[in-house]
C-alpha cells in the first residue's frame, strides 16, 4: 500500500517543475509545431483515413500502396517523425539517468525507429 508522506509530496513537487522545465525544450516545441502541422493537413488526415479503413487492402491495390508511399513522402508526415524521434531520444536519455542512479542492471528500450543501428538487448548489451 502506498503510503503518502512529506517525501513523496516534495517528489511529486519536483516532478511538476521537471516537467515545466521539461516543455520549454524546443524540442518540444518542434514537436507540437510538427504535429499541429500534420493534424491541420485536411487532405493528408483523409489520406491517412482512406489508408486507415482500407489496411487490410493494402497489398492487393496498388493505388492504396501508392498513397501509403505519397502519404509516407509527405513533407509533414516526415517532419513529424523526425521532432517525434528528438524528443523520444531527449525521453530516452532522462529514463536512462533515472533507472541509472537505482541499477545499471535496468534496461531501458530506446525504441527510436529512425536512429538506425540494432537494438542493444537483442544482442546481448544491456
Amino acid at each position: 500500500m502506498l503510503i503518502i508522506d512529506q517525501n513523496l509530496l516534495e517528489i511529486d513537487n519536483l516532478l511538476e517543475k521537471i516537467m515545466d522545465e521539461f516543455l520549454k525544450f524546443p524540442e518540444v516545441e518542434a514537436y507540437q509545431k510538427a504535429k499541429a502541422d500534420f493534424m491541420a493537413d485536411e487532405n493528408l488526415q483523409s489520406q491517412l483515413k482512406t489508408i486507415q479503413d482500407n489496411s487490410e487492402y493494402i497489398a492487393f491495390r496498388p493505388e492504396l500502396r501508392a498513397l501509403q508511399y505519397e502519404i509516407n513522402l509527405n513533407e509533414k508526415v516526415y517532419a513529424f517523425r523526425l521532432a517525434e524521434n528528438d524528443l523520444q531520444q531527449i525521453l530516452t536519455a532522462l529514463t536512462k539517468k533515472i533507472t541509472n542512479s537505482i541499477s545499471e542492471q535496468i534496461y531501458v528500450d530506446e525504441n527510436l525507429p529512425l536512429r538506425g543501428g540494432q537494438h542493444g538487448r537483442h544482442h546481448g548489451k544491456h
